[in-house]
């Protein structure tokens, strides 16, 4: 089934409404997230205001259709999923040295606004060696700086990447339409989200919540496309899978970080501090997830994927 890229891309809403089929759908959203991409990666120079939250949005949007493509993996088969994730994963990846520079920096100013407001609190000892802490965020912005003037390069590899989108998309064999379309890539997402955050939890390493941190994306993504099926219900999932997502990318950003402070040199009097505050808020943002994860992931896969084929169904009839 072929259907016109223009008439695609009059709608980019990130969710599928009643008047369309599931394949209609996931069309529309998968090249309105190209053309978002594309938009906000021409609208703006390297060199000019506004060039880091385009290329946050694109990242963001290139995210959000790989989570597409995943949901469709059955459909599309193995050799076409791997050359399309491949298309979006290469293109994101082009725009990261930026973002990835931009991250640290905000997550070392969130770490060091924790301590103070923990100090003003007079809770336990959480002082950070200033002079160790100016000597990072300078080194980090200088990086960032660095990153963001090379990154002309990255956005043009990312736009030529993205050019033949809407036609490959156009010619997706989504020969199912409706709940078959869906109900494989659901099961499986949710199954490996439940899986990863019991591995997050046995593990307890960097790497197994970044796992989960992925997985949890996808949960908060598909809840998002399926929500008008049950607005109050669905909605308000998609809500607390975001904060999960988020609660778990903090998480990440912190072993980032911690892994730039290893790098560093610092002698130990200005690292183990600083090691230390990471590590304890990477602890209670892992007890808020788990908190979350526990009620996200409370159904059995099989059981997950009866209520939401009874609730679109129940919406389509």
């Amino acid at each position: 089934m072929r259907m016109d890229v223009t008439a695609t891309e009059q709608s980019g809403a990130y969710r599928l409404r009643g008047d369309e089929g599931a394949a209609e759908g996931l069309r529309r959203i998968a090249v309105g997230r190209v053309a978002k991409a594309r938009e906000r990666l021409g609208g703006v120079r390297p060199d000019e205001n506004g060039f880091a939250e385009a290329v946050h949005g694109a990242r963001k949007d290139l995210k959000k259709l790989r989570a597409v493509v995943r949901l469709l993996r059955k459909e599309l088969g193995d050799e076409l999923y791997r050359a399309e994730n491949s298309r979006y994963r290469d293109a994101g990846r082009a725009l990261s040295e930026s973002r990835d520079a931009q991250v640290k920096v905000e997550t070392l100013a969130a770490l060091e606004e924790r301590a103070a407001g923990d100090r003003a609190a007079a809770s336990a000892a959480t002082d950070l060696p200033a002079a160790a802490l100016d000597a990072w965020r300078g080194a980090l912005e200088r990086e960032r700086d660095a990153a963001t003037g090379n990154e002309a390069g990255g956005v043009e590899r990312a736009l030529a990447l993205l050019e033949p989108g809407p036609r490959a998309i156009a010619a997706w064999p989504l020969l199912a339409d409706e709940w078959s379309l869906l109900d494989a890539g659901l099961l499986r997402a949710y199954r490996q989200g439940r899986r990863a955050m019991a591995g997050a939890r046995e593990a307890g390493d960097a790497a197994s919540f970044h796992r989960w941190r992925k997985r949890g994306k996808d949960l908060w993504y598909q809840q998002r496309l399926l929500a008008d099926a049950w607005p109050a219900v669905l909605g308000e999932t998609a809500e607390q899978a975001h904060a999960l997502s988020e609660l778990l990318g903090d998480h990440h950003d912190l072993a980032v970080l911690a892994e730039d402070l290893a790098e560093r040199g610092f002698e130990p009097a200005w690292s183990a501090p600083l090691g230390e505050a990471i590590a304890a808020r990477q602890d209670e943002l892992a007890g808020e997830a788990f908190a979350l994860g526990r009620r996200l992931y409370a159904e059995k896969p099989k059981a997950y994927r009866r209520r939401l084929r009874a609730y679109w169904r129940a919406w389509r009839d």
